[in-house]
């Protein structure tokens, strides 16, 4: 199972650091830190049993000798896979065409044929049927995951370094060839550079071009931008023409009469969905007009834009800069559905029962609506909460009607598809762009004004889906795969250790859902939880198949209502639109291709987003330390070992770390039984959900790290 696979191979990394004595288990279990204790007896002694691990004297254990030779050993075989490479030397080759249940390959250190972690590599297996597990060695690098690095200048001997940005590369790469550096390059410097292999497996830097000073936010997003491949701004002539860009014919409803709302948040420019309300057709019943930018009308399948638009498949949000999917003169003006102006709408309309949200019936039609009022999530919530916002009586009935309904549809789906509650505040670095400069952090919470807006979303996309089924189109799905059993377990009992009481398995999904929504009414607490349920989940995807999503607990979902920044909604608009005009559509072939790229500029995206996040929060911590040297930080200690403490800040949803070297050894010693640090002068512990103070002693934005050092004198600390 994968979890166990990840804790193998993490008992692996720790012996291969060992001694030539090796370790006890209970030395390796002190250096995992928290982990529940049967699972890792199991886990050992299935290590020790099948050979990967063997016995030493005084109870301890030590890793086999490295494989034998190929000339001793003949080889069996060639498989080809992507490695993962551990900080202490070895790695593992998952095969590409795994089996259910098939042991990745081992790689001992020395033989990893200068592979690096993300590379396709083929492997030679020696003895692949022995109990033991296979091992092997790497014998070529297929396809380079990082064939260019991104990082920052250091000096090194009488030369230069880079410190990569990625942690998946080397922390300290040599620049071969530093004397081409611009005469003004100093260190801590932005650079791009090639990444080369010696005969030897070692690796060095060759410079392509220096990208910008350090120090700035501007040079950390351009060497975010670099790093991730991240598509420019459009230029001037490119809007131009697509200003010039005529929709596409088709039979609309003339809708502008209707009241129609925008609900977004307060920064936004591309407003891609609208809402309306009436009652009726029936006795109890009412009509949810989900009004959605037309944006194929425009973008039509291998035009300019389309080709464009596929190639870069989202819009990317980073703090104090967006790049967009669509150039400006169709994202925020031709398509966006702003206030007081005609726009062409592709709309989905919801038959809803009053009494309990049941959705009754729905249909869809291309339209033309006229946006009355643009409204921000922060309005309508204090509205809602009984602030007079003076809208005037026919906005207000509307918002009313719009939030009841929304309430029911939610409601009902709690019910009947038992969705996962995960609604975490969002901590957002707040930059200026011009100049790009970091103004602060901005809590966002998930509240009923967000909740009006998601439902009537979720249905739509719902809807869209079952009708690419109802009429066999090939579509493009969104999937959500359950997590493995195991991995359930494991979150057991991860929220048992971080609670301080048991936590029983979960044996089914109603069981889960409960324990999420009983979550500690404290914030910190929840969003640790929450945190750690999320990384046992395993990632969303695209599909031209509809396989289900877990975590909404629906059977047929798309991605229907975001055409203006995400290219998976444009191509289902596409493929609507194409029906509605009986012309040629995208194949089944065609949208598995698309599905495929659209799931892996997904993640490339948000991976560039999240690095963007943490270093600038990083810079701005740096900026506060800079402003009060003495600047304390509250935080939550969520992992002991005898190596130090894992710790997380809430004020800034950014973990750190303490070594065990800034707990004072005539203070302090480690407790194994009860995996806690105790201070021997006042019994004073240092346990998982500690809350304490601590200082930054080391803030890395490159590398995006955070060393603390304990403060003890304003909190002492106490379980929670």
């Amino acid at each position: 199972m994968a979890t166990d696979i990840r804790l193998q191979e993490e008992i692996l990394r720790i012996m291969a650091g060992s001694p030539g004595s090796g370790f006890s288990p209970s030395t390796v279990r002190e250096l995992l830190g928290h982990v529940d204790e049967k699972r890792f007896r199991r886990i050992f002694r299935a290590l020790v049993n099948s050979g990967r691990l063997q016995p030493a004297p005084q109870h301890r254990y030590i890793l086999p000798p490295p494989a034998a030779p190929a000339a001793a050993t003949p080889p069996k075989g060639l498989l080809q896979g992507r490695l993962q490479v551990n900080s202490q030397g070895f790695g593992f080759v998952r095969p590409e065409s795994a089996a259910p249940g098939q042991s990745d390959i081992f790689v001992p250190p020395g033989q990893l044929g200068g592979g690096i972690s993300g590379d396709l590599v083929e492997v030679q297996v020696y003895d692949p049927d022995n109990p033991r597990g296979p091992c092997g060695e790497v014998v070529q690098v297929l396809e380079r995951r990082f064939s260019s690095v991104v990082g920052c200048l250091q000096r090194y001997g009488q030369g230069w370094a880079i410190r990569p940005l990625r942690r998946e590369l080397p922390e300290l790469l040599t620049l071969q060839n530093d004397y081409d550096l611009p005469k003004q390059s100093q260190e801590g410097d932005w650079i791009k550079a090639t990444l080369q292999t010696n005969p030897d497996g070692g690796h060095y830097a060759v410079l392509d071009k220096r990208l910008a000073a350090s120090g700035s936010v501007g040079a950390d997003l351009d060497a975010i931008v670099e790093e991730f491949n991240l598509p420019p701004r459009y230029t001037p002539e490119f809007e131009a023409r697509a200003a010039q860009q005529k929709p596409a014919g088709v039979s609309r409803e003339d809708r502008t009469a209707e009241l129609t709302l925008t609900i977004d948040p307060m920064d936004a420019r591309d407003f891609d969905d609208a809402l309306s309300y009436s009652d009726g057709p029936g006795l109890d019943e009412c009509t949810i007009a989900v009004h959605i930018a037309d944006v194929a009308c425009y973008v039509q399948p291998d035009n300019f834009l389309d080709l464009e638009a596929r190639r870069r498949c989202f819009t990317s949000y980073l703090p104090g800069r967006t790049l967009p999917m669509l150039p400006a003169a169709l994202a925020n003006d031709r398509c966006s559905l702003r206030a007081g102006v005609p726009r062409l709408t592709h709309s989905v309309f919801l038959r809803l029962s009053k009494r309990d949200g049941q959705l009754l019936s729905f249909r869809r039609a291309h339209c033309t609506i006229n946006v009355k009022r643009r409204l921000c999530y922060e309005e309508v919530s204090r509205f809602l909460a009984g602030e007079d916002l003076a809208f005037g009586p026919e906005i207000s009935t509307a918002i009313k009607n719009l939030h009841r309904m929304a309430q029911l549809l939610r409601q009902r789906r709690q019910g009947l598809e038992l969705f996962l509650p995960m609604d975490m505040p969002e901590i957002r670095v707040v930059c200026s762009e011009q100049p790009s400069r970091i103004v602060g952090l901005q809590t966002t919470e998930h509240n009923p004004s967000h909740q009006l807006v998601e439902e009537f979303m979720l249905a739509a996309n719902q809807c869209m889906a079952q009708e690419l089924q109802q009429h066999r189109l090939p579509g493009l799905f969104r999937n959500h795969a359950a997590p493995e059993e195991d991995s359930l377990q494991e979150f057991a009992a991860q929220a048992g250790q971080i609670l301080g009481k048991r936590v029983r398995p979960f044996r089914n999904r109603r069981q889960l859902v409960d324990f999420l929504h009983k979550l500690p009414d404290d914030q910190a607490s929840r969003d640790l939880l929450q945190m750690a349920f999320l990384r046992h989940l395993p990632r969303a995807d695209y599909g031209s198949e509809c396989n289900g999503h877990y975590g909404l607990g629906k059977e047929h979902y798309s991605h229907f209502t975001s055409p203006i920044r995400r290219y998976a909604d444009l191509l289902i608009h596409q493929q609507l639109l194409a029906r509605d005009r009986r012309k040629k559509r995208h194949s089944q072939e065609q949208m598995q291709s698309f599905a495929q790229l659209c799931s892996a500029q997904e993640e490339n995206c948000d991976q560039a987003s999240y690095a963007a996040a943490d270093r600038l929060k990083l810079r701005y911590l740096q900026q506060q330390q800079k402003e009060d040297p003495l600047l304390r930080l509250r935080g939550l200690i969520i992992r002991v070992s005898k190596n130090g403490l894992g710790v997380f800040l809430p004020e800034y949803s950014l973990m750190g770390f303490v070594n065990a070297l800034q707990l004072p050894r005539h203070t302090w010693y480690y407790l194994n039984a009860t995996q806690t640090w105790k201070n021997h002068h006042n019994g004073e512990t240092l346990a998982a959900m500690s809350e304490m103070y601590f200082s930054p002693q080391n803030i890395d934005p490159i590398r995006g790290e955070l060393a603390l050092t304990p403060f003890f004198l304003p909190a002492k600390s106490r379980r929670r």
